[in-house]
């Protein structure tokens, strides 16, 4: 898994096809989830506090696909999500 401040390789689409590979740092991460609103990434995994448990408990498998990175650009952000970055640059 990344973390914040990781520099990585990502994908980038155009009308669902690859266009480029992008280098970028990992300045945040987010969900599109409401329950998960307050995240972070600790020991390589993403967590979310939990209101009922009154803690950090990690994200379930199910739900990753709605977690992505946001990592600035000159011109704007890019949201990528897990499975399209490749590697550490």
């Amino acid at each position: 898994m990344y973390n914040i401040g990781d520099k990585v390789k990502y994908k980038t689409y155009s009308d669902n096809l690859i266009t480029s590979v992008k280098t970028g740092t990992i300045t945040a991460v987010c969900s599109d989830k409401d329950s998960y609103v307050n995240l972070c990434v600790e020991n390589d995994v993403i967590q979310y506090f939990s209101k009922k448990l009154k803690r950090y408990v990690p994200v379930k498998p199910k739900n990753m696909a709605t977690i992505y990175f946001t990592i600035p650009q000159r011109l704007c952000d890019d949201f990528v999500l897990v499975e399209d970055i490749l590697r550490e640059a």
